[in-house]
């Protein structure tokens, strides 16, 4: 059957050559049209169900996963208490004692004592 089908297409673009002024080197340059878009064309659909199997491969991971790891069964990290005995700030070079312009001084101790307490809002 597909024997007898190429014949018969062959020998109709035979005849349709020979009834017009069609050469045989623009033929072979259809043929060889042909054969480069069936190729890219298989190559497409190859790419294609690559990407699907690839994409339904990432799927059944996600789905094995959810299931062997469920969230309800996975246990939040223990929360860390912050207590008070932490050490205060200090400097970054580590001198100690950060040193404070005199006008910051001035102005800290006058807050001190008015008994203002700095970073404490009195809208409460």
């Amino acid at each position: 059957q597909p024997v007898a089908e190429q014949a018969s297409a062959r020998s109709a673009a035979a005849l349709a050559a020979l009834r017009s002024n069609v050469t045989a080197k623009e033929i072979q340059k259809l043929a060889r049209k042909h054969e480069r878009r069936a190729r890219a064309g298989r190559a497409t659909k190859g790419l294609l169900v690559l990407g699907i199997v690839a994409g339904g491969a990432y799927a059944a991971w996600r789905w094995w996963d959810k299931q062997a790891n469920p969230d309800w069964l996975v246990e939040p990290p223990v929360a860390t208490e912050v207590g008070d005995e932490r050490a205060p700030l200090g400097t970054v070079d580590g001198s100690g004692r950060a040193v404070l312009d005199p006008e910051v001084e001035a102005k800290q101790a006058e807050a001190e004592a008015e008994g203002d307490v700095p970073g404490r809002d009195d809208r409460a």
